[in-house]
């Protein structure tokens, strides 16, 4: 019973102790009505809360192989694309310079060793000399791999078809190799929500496990995922484990960056004690204190417990109630160590309910 429903009963209450005064000694008078209720020791699974960050499940940062100044970007963020199409593009009038060069060493190259080949088989040279032209032909071919595939790598195409999630420069701005350009993610319903867990929560979590997801765009909507990728070390900034969700075909449109709030259900379960949020009378920390009732003396005693999880109505207390089999919920912020109270039983409900109508 709630204290915002015991208003009718504060003149049963008061009408009851000025009788108790009469008939009884002070010390044996019960102070304070409240309402109790009982200890409940069971194995449940306990959900690890955390948040996390939505994302897609296959997001790409593309950049140039070689640095120079950018002639063409053809896309913008939010613009979708087809596998192939052109992005972006560098100016190629080094890159080509860079080209022609290599194709001219190739062919002096290839001149060279033609005719030094001749004069070998004349005795005209030693082999050494033959040798070396050799290996110049095969360096000048080795160059102009490189050039052509640094011209090719200066045009960025679309590796599978997507969306732009972010773009980070603009048309004629020098960009260095390896410079991310553009993120794009594929065109597919499939994403993911990547979570840090600390070392006393990453133990409990195992692959495969279900998860339970919320996000602030849809406040009605329950979803739901599994653990699909488990850090094998912490980051080194965090120092926390990283771990992945996957979500495949959520019922509604999700966004990229979406702040998910996570509760992931561990397939282990624990013995815990477990009592209403009302019994909570103040909290440090892990630490709470609450008042535990001796229904043998109707005496209540302030109890320190180690909070483990909160659980809908309900918080899960892990060290601290031993031996206790009740505790107080209604009236306990009343309450002082060793105070002898008057505890509202279902009888008692019953008796002073024909008072409701006063």
């Amino acid at each position: 019973m709630k204290l915002q429903h015991l208003g009718w009963f504060t003149v049963v209450i008061v009408t009851l102790a000025s009788a108790w005064v009469m008939a009884e000694p002070k010390a044996n008078q019960p102070t304070i009505v409240v309402t109790t209720s009982p200890v409940i020791r069971e194995k449940r699974i306990i959900p690890i809360k955390t948040s996390g960050r939505l994302a897609h499940a296959k997001e790409t940062r593309l950049s140039f192989k070689t640095s120079g100044l950018i002639n063409r970007i053809y896309v913008d963020e939010g613009e979708t694309f087809q596998q192939g199409d052109i992005l972006a593009s560098l100016d190629l009038a080094e890159i080509n310079a860079q080209v022609n060069s290599a194709e001219s060493n190739v062919a002096k190259a290839k001149r060279d060793l033609a005719r030094l080949m001749d004069l070998y088989k004349k005795n005209v040279i030693p082999l050494q000399q033959l040798q070396d032209a050799q290996t110049a032909f095969r360096l000048a071919e080795s160059e102009l791999k490189i050039a052509t595939f640094n011209r090719r790598h200066s045009i960025i195409k679309a590796p599978f078809n997507g969306q732009v999630l972010q773009r980070f420069t603009e048309e004629n701005e020098l960009i260095n190799s390896g410079t991310p350009l553009l993120t794009v993610s594929e065109n597919q319903n499939s994403w993911v929500v990547k979570v840090g867990l600390a070392d006393r929560d990453i133990v409990k979590a195992t692959m495969q496990d279900p998860v339970k997801l919320s996000f602030d765009a849809y406040p009605q909507t329950a979803f739901t995922g599994k653990i699909s990728k488990i850090a094998a070390v912490a980051d080194p900034k965090t120092g926390t484990f990283e771990i992945e969700v996957s979500l495949t075909n959520p019922p509604l449109l999700l966004r990229s960056g979406f702040i998910a709030r996570v509760d992931i259900l561990p397939k282990s379960t624990q013995q815990l004690a477990f009592i209403p949020v009302e019994a909570i009378v103040t909290a440090k920390g892990k630490q709470a204190m609450i008042f535990a009732y001796d229904p043998k003396t109707s005496q209540v005693s302030e109890q320190w417990v180690t909070m483990n999880s909160l659980l809908n109505k309900e918080i899960a207390i892990s060290n601290g109630l031993k031996n206790i089999s009740d505790v107080v919920t209604d009236g306990a912020s009343y309450l002082k160590d060793g105070m002898t109270v008057q505890r509202i039983t279902d009888s008692t409900e019953k008796e002073l309910s024909q008072y409701s109508g006063l």
